[in-house]
């Protein structure tokens, strides 16, 4: 499965509109923070899972099963995200 983080961002919906030309939704995870933001993913087949870029806990469990994801969540306001480490 391929995670795209900040999915219901604007590069995410890129990300996920070219991803989806070579990839079925059932092998997407959008990873957001809110996932009523995110219905319109989840009608398209692809599995939202909910997470905080601060809060390694969450993002550790919505990346469960994953093997590959975007990389625009691991650097912000100047220090590393927990979880990339």
């Amino acid at each position: 499965m391929i995670a795209i983080t900040g999915a219901t961002g604007q590069l995410g919906h890129y990300v996920i509109e070219s991803l989806m030309k070579t990839v079925p939704a059932s092998q997407i995870v959008a990873i957001v923070r809110n996932p009523a933001k995110a219905q319109a993913l989840a009608a398209q087949g692809i599995t939202v899972r909910q997470a905080d870029y601060g809060d390694e806990a969450a993002l550790t469990s919505a990346l469960q099963g994953v093997e590959k994801t975007t990389a625009d969540l691991f650097q912000r306001s100047g220090s590393t995200c927990p979880a990339a480490s």
